[in-house]
């Protein structure tokens, strides 16, 4: 699984309302935005934001449902009940990139309004100054 992805999961897991939420989709096995807001309190747009980002995320599936002339989407977890998240921490590592950007060479702009300051090695940027207006109003 790509480094994106589990930040995504896991943003959405530490919400304060997850547990419930999940717990909501596990006994109900299908429920509508407007269903789960309800029982938990919430306001409708942050349950279909969840549920939302969980259908992208792959985690939940929604399926649209017509009740008389309205649709409206149920969503449910998919087939699996659990959820098993593997990093390979190597992958992140790119060591030609690494080199290529220690050969990088950063100028300033002339006239740019702004101003870089060395450390004191000049190998890294250790400041940047911006600056606005004009002369002593600067």
């Amino acid at each position: 699984m790509d480094f994106k992805k589990v930040s995504k999961i896991s943003a959405l897991l530490s919400k304060s309302f997850a547990e419930e939420f999940l717990r909501l989709l596990v006994v109900y096995q299908d429920i509508s935005a407007s269903e789960a807001a309800s029982r938990l309190d919430l306001h409708i747009k942050t349950a279909q934001d969840f549920l939302e980002e969980l259908t992208a995320l792959d985690i939940v599936e929604k399926n649209e449902v017509y009740e008389k002339k309205r649709p409206y989407f149920r969503y449910s977890l998919k087939k699996k009940k659990k959820l098993s998240v593997e990093v390979d921490f190597l992958a992140l590592y790119d060591s030609k990139g690494e080199k290529n950007k220690l050969e990088l060479k950063v100028r300033e702009k002339k006239n740019s309004g702004a101003m870089f300051s060395t450390s004191v090695n000049n190998d890294r940027i250790s400041s940047i100054s911006f600056f606005t207006g004009e002369g002593r109003k600067r």
